[in-house]
């Protein structure tokens, strides 16, 4: 099983997070996406435990008919594609007249109509590749504080209490179709590489905090001793190496148009070192392109 890579926006929020202030509708979707991406990875742990036969496809993007849908989850079992929508919602919520309500009466989403929308297309794009596989469907509520009232019947949920249960029929020893190995592989190289309905928040270097961050307060680090550099905040502490080694990676996230010089690390570190130990450590992890005064720095 391959690790679950985090969502471009949600690595986007958490950097911006800690180098300027977040609005009201930027920390609202924020603590979505977070909350989100936790209930993916709480089923992942599910599947784990399991002992069968079986592939496994994470956070797929595809498209039919320039229509693109996700799937959280693709698990491909005996002779059968299963697609899993998961829902990490806490809280008493309710269906009636097939609309989900919260329990205050705030009408929200039905993840059912997504299910549907997004088997349809996968079944589409199955057939047009002529392949002829079993589709089933379910929303999966992972929460164990999400109570869910009137329920219609055969509706493909499953509930926290039924994960373990649902879960038991991938246990049974049964053979793997070879062919689950082309889909997989197809499904894979045809997948999108990243959302077309991202919104990502505009930011500008100049209006960033500008250090690095704590790993684990996010203070940001003042302190260098030796070969390492100490938040005053916790006294936590990290090679000097390593900080400044992520907190490229971040820059370069944040701003992929721009060239990675050591004066540009340098100001964006704002460590108490020299220019020349930037220097150092940019050549030691990173490939050099240019020439004196152009140097730049590329992965």
């Amino acid at each position: 099983m391959k690790t679950r890579l985090k969502p471009r926006e949600l690595v986007l929020f958490e950097y911006l997070k800690r180098r300027r202030s977040l609005s009201k509708e930027e920390i609202k979707k924020y603590r979505r996406l977070d909350r989100g991406y936790q209930g993916e990875v709480l089923f992942d742990q599910y599947l784990e435990r399991l002992s069968s036969n079986f592939l496994l496809l994470k956070d797929l993007w595809l498209s039919h008919h320039n229509r693109a849908f996700q799937l959280d989850h693709i698990l491909l079992f005996h002779n059968t594609l299963y697609m899993f929508e998961i829902k990490n919602y806490p809280g008493e919520f309710y269906f009636q007249n097939e609309q989900l309500y919260l329990n205050s009466g705030e009408e929200i989403d039905n993840p059912l109509i997504q299910l549907r929308r997004s088997k349809s297309l996968l079944r589409q794009l199955l057939q047009q590749l002529e392949w002829d596989i079993p589709v089933v469907a379910a929303v999966v509520f992972i929460n164990p504080e999400c109570s869910l009232f009137q329920t219609p019947r055969n509706s493909n949920i499953i509930l926290p209490t039924q994960i373990n249960r649902y879960l038991r029929q991938f246990e049974n020893e049964v053979p793997l179709n070879p062919m689950m190995h082309h889909v997989m592989n197809h499904l894979e190289s045809i997948q999108l590489e990243h959302s077309p309905y991202e919104q990502l928040p505009t930011y500008h270097y100049n209006d960033l905090k500008k250090g690095i961050p704590c790993t684990s307060c996010d203070f940001f680090m003042t302190i260098v001793e030796g070969k390492k550099c100490r938040c005053q905040n916790c006294g936590q502490s990290e090679f000097v190496q390593t900080a400044i080694i992520s907190n490229v990676e971040e820059f370069m996230f944040l701003f992929p148009d721009e060239r990675v010089t050591s004066e540009q690390i340098y100001d964006w570190c704002r460590l108490p070192i020299s220019l020349e130990r930037i220097r150092y450590h940019l050549k030691k992890h990173l490939k050099s392109k240019g020439i004196k005064k152009g140097t730049y720095y590329i992965q």
